[in-house]
């Protein structure tokens, strides 16, 4: 992105939410790429095609047993995890 106002305003509140969540955030480490790989050949068995980088977070979500926030929870409904949509809610 060019330099500018948008980028600035960008940067600015993507630093402001990594202080808010004291900058934990959850690494694509080696258990959570076996199971975005286990995940993905399920889904390929079953004729379901996925965008790699949503099986990437869901790897990372089942690795942390954590709870998902996500636009799109349909792309997420097999992996047996909590997934919200807080648009929604």
């Amino acid at each position: 992105m060019p330099a500018g106002k948008k980028q600035t305003f960008l940067s600015e509140g993507f630093e402001e939410l990594l202080n808010r969540i004291q900058h934990r955030i959850a690494g694509f480490g080696e258990e959570s790429a076996r199971l975005a790989a286990g995940l993905t050949a399920e889904r390929q068995k079953k004729g379901r095609v996925s965008d790699v980088r949503d099986t990437m977070i869901a790897g990372i979500v089942l690795t942390h047993r954590a709870r998902l926030a996500t636009r799109n929870p349909s792309h997420f409904d097999d992996i047996g995890a909590v997934v919200i949509n807080p648009w929604s809610a």
